[in-house]
C-alpha cells in the first residue's frame, strides 16, 4: 500500500512520455497506411479502366459488324479504322484481321493515353444467321424422299420436291425458300477454328503440321475417362476405328472422305464438329461408302451433341442412333400389342455395362395418331433372387404419347453394374408393344391413375414368358446432333432413332422405320456458322451478322 502511494505522488508528468510514444508510433504507422491506400486506390483504378477498356473495345466490334450488316464498305483504303469519337474517354482501333468469303475475323483495340486497356477479337459472316437449319426435323432446298412407316417429330421445311408419306406427327410442314451456306464459307469457318491458341497445343493438328495418316486409332477409353481426340486437320481421308469410348476435343476437319464404321468404338461428339471436304460432281445417285463424304457405317455408335457435315453424300446407318445403350430389349420392328393398358409390367434384363443409367425407353405403338392421348410411368428395379426387389427409380412421363417407336423418359441417374435387373412400366393406353421371345417377364393388373410404383416390389405377379416388354435402358440424353450434305444427299438408313435435325441442300431420304425427334440445341450452342450459343459475345444491334466467335484477349 505505501509503494502504492509513493507511484501515485509521482504521477505528474507521464502524459508527455506517452503522448510522444504514440506520435513515434503514428509516425511509423503513416507511411505504410499511406502506400496501402495509394496501391489499393491504384489497383481500383487500374480495374475500372481495364473494365472501361472492354466496354470500349467492344464498341469497336459492334460497329464494324453493324457496318459489315448494314453493306457500309470497310477498309476501303487500309486494314483498320479508329472511331470517331473516343469511347469511355479511350480511342479504339478496329483492324481486319481476316477475310475469307463473307468471313471477317476482327480485332478492336483500346487505348487510354497510348497505353493498350483491352483487346477483343470477334468473327462473323457477312450474311445469314444459318442456325435457323436446327428448328426443323429435316430442311431441303431439293427433295425429300420418305417412307409410310417413318414417325418425324419436328416439322419440314423443303424448296423443291416432299413426297408426303412420313407421318409427320407435330411441327410444320411447308414448302419455302431455303438458302444452306455455301462450300467457301464453311470451309472458311471451320478452317478458321485452328487458331493460333489451338495450334500452340502439339497434341493438335493444324494446317501447318497437318495429321497426315488415313486412319485414326483409339483403344482403353472407359464412359468416364474416354480417349481424347485432339484437334485434327487431315490432308486426305480419314478412318476413325480401334476400341472403347473416344472424345472429340475440336474440330475435325478432312480434306477428303470421313469414314466412321467401327462397331466397337463410341464416338463422343461433345458439341464439336466433324466437316469434310469430299465431293462428286455431279453427285451419285446411290449413296454408299465409296462415294460419300461422311459415311457412318451399321451399328456404330454416335453420342451428341455436335456437328457432322459433308460437301458431298452423308450417309448415316446406326442401329442406335445415339446414347449408350445398357440393358433392355433389343430394337426390332413390332406391330400392334393388346391387353396392356392398365398392367404393372416387368421385364428382367442383363445389364450390358457399367454406367449410369439415365433414361428408360419404351416402344409404344398407336395405330391412329388422333387417338386419344396415351402416358407412361417408367421405373427400375433391382433383381432379389429372380424376382423384382428393390425399387432403384421411377418417373412418371408427362408428355403425351403418340409415337409408334421408342419413346425417351429421362430419370434420375442411377448406377449400373454388371448384373440382373428388372425394368418396369404402366400405361393408361394399349401401347406398349411386346416380342415374341421367351424371357422372364411379370404383370398384374394395376389402375394408372394414381399408380406409384411400389418398393419393394412385392409379390403375387402373373408370369410372362413368351412375350418380351419392349422396354431399355440408356446412359446420356438424347442429344442434338446435325447432320447436313452441303451439296449433296443427307440419307438415313432403315431403322434409325435419331435425335436431332438433318439437312441436305439437293436432298433428304429416309429409308423405312426411321423416328426423327427434334431435340432442343444446347444452351452452349453448336460449332456451326451463326449458332448464337457457340458465339457467347456482345450483343449486335441493327442488322449485325451473329457473332460466331468472340475472345477478350487482353
Amino acid at each position: 500500500m505505501k509503494l502504492l502511494k509513493r507511484i501515485l505522488k509521482k504521477e505528474s508528468g507521464q502524459v508527455l512520455p506517452m503522448a510522444l510514444v504514440l506520435m513515434v508510433l503514428g509516425g511509423l504507422l503513416v507511411v505504410p497506411v499511406l502506400s496501402l491506400m495509394t496501391t489499393n486506390l491504384t489497383a481500383n483504378r487500374e480495374i475500372v479502366e481495364n473494365t472501361l477498356g472492354i466496354y470500349a473495345a467492344d464498341a469497336g466490334i459492334m460497329d464494324a459488324f453493324w457496318k459489315v450488316g448494314n453493306g457500309i464498305a470497310l477498309f476501303a483504303s487500309d486494314n483498320s479504322y479508329d472511331l470517331t469519337e473516343e469511347v469511355n474517354g479511350m480511342t479504339v482501333t478496329v483492324e481486319l484481321q481476316n477475310l475469307e468469303v463473307d468471313l471477317y475475323t476482327i480485332r478492336s483495340t483500346a487505348r487510354l493515353n497510348g497505353e493498350i486497356k483491352s483487346v477483343i477479337e470477334a468473327q462473323a459472316v457477312a450474311g445469314s444467321d444459318f442456325s435457323w437449319l436446327f428448328e426443323h426435323a429435316i430442311t431441303s432446298s431439293g427433295s425429300i424422299t420418305t417412307k409410310s412407316s417413318d414417325v418425324i417429330y419436328g416439322g419440314i421445311l423443303y424448296q423443291g420436291t416432299y413426297d408426303n408419306n412420313a407421318d409427320v406427327r407435330t411441327g410444320e410442314v411447308r414448302q419455302g425458300t431455303v438458302t444452306f451456306p455455301t462450300e467457301a464459307q464453311l470451309s472458311a469457318y471451320y478452317l478458321s477454328n485452328f487458331s493460333d491458341n489451338v495450334c500452340a497445343d502439339p497434341a493438335n493438328y493444324c494446317p501447318d503440321n497437318p495429321y497426315s495418316s488415313s486412319t485414326y486409332t483409339v483403344s482403353g477409353g472407359t464412359s468416364s475417362n474416354p480417349v481424347i481426340i485432339p484437334w485434327l486437320y487431315c490432308t486426305g481421308d480419314l478412318s476413325i476405328n480401334g476400341s472403347g469410348y473416344a472424345q472429340l476435343s475440336g474440330t475435325i476437319y478432312v480434306n477428303g472422305k470421313f469414314n466412321f464404321s467401327d462397331k466397337d468404338v463410341i464416338l463422343l461428339l461433345d458439341g464439336q464438329t466433324i466437316y469434310a471436304t469430299y465431293y462428286q460432281d455431279p453427285c451419285p445417285t446411290t449413296p454408299n461408302a465409296s462415294n460419300s463424304a461422311v459415311y457412318f457405317g451399321p451399328d456404330c455408335e454416335l453420342h451428341g451433341p455436335g456437328c457432322v457435315i459433308g460437301v458431298g453424300h452423308v450417309e448415316f446407318q446406326p442401329k442406335l442412333g445415339q446414347g449408350n445403350y445398357l440393358l433392355g430389349a433389343d430394337d426390332v420392328d413390332t406391330g400392334t400389342t393388346t391387353d396392356y393398358q392398365d398392367r404393372f409390367l416387368l421385364s428382367k434384363f442383363e445389364s450390358k455395362n457399367i454406367d449410369k443409367l439415365s433414361s428408360i425407353q419404351v416402344k409404344c405403338y398407336i395405330a391412329d395418331p388422333e387417338a386419344p392421348p396415351a402416358h407412361v410411368k417408367v421405373a427400375l428395379y433391382a433383381d432379389n433372387n429372380g424376382s423384382p426387389g428393390t425399387l432403384l427409380g421411377s418417373v412418371d412421363c408427362a408428355d403425351n404419347i403418340t409415337v409408334s417407336s421408342w419413346k425417351p423418359v429421362s430419370v434420375p441417374e442411377i448406377a449400373i453394374t454388371k448384373t440382373n435387373y428388372w425394368l418396369a412400366a404402366i400405361s393408361d393406353a394399349d401401347i406398349i408393344s411386346t416380342k415374341t421371345l421367351t424371357s422372364t417377364n411379370k404383370y398384374e393388373v394395376a389402375d394408372f391413375t394414381g399408380f406409384t410404383f411400389p418398393n419393394p416390389a412385392g409379390t403375387g405377379f402373373t408370369d410372362q414368358t413368351a412375350n418380351q416388354y419392349m422396354l431399355r435402358g440408356f446412359t446420356g440424353g438424347q442429344e442434338f446432333i446435325f447432320l447436313m450434305s452441303v451439296k449433296c444427299t443427307t440419307n438415313l438408313q432403315p431403322s434409325a432413332n435419331f435425335y436431332g435435325s438433318i439437312a441436305g441442300s439437293a436432298n433428304v431420304n429416309l429409308q423405312p422405320g426411321c423416328t426423327l425427334n427434334l431435340v432442343g440445341v444446347p444452351e452452349e450452342g453448336l460449332d456451326f456458322p451463326g449458332d448464337s450459343g457457340s458465339g457467347g459475345g456482345s450483343g449486335e444491334g441493327g442488322n449485325s451478322p451473329p457473332l460466331l466467335k468472340y475472345n477478350i484477349i487482353k
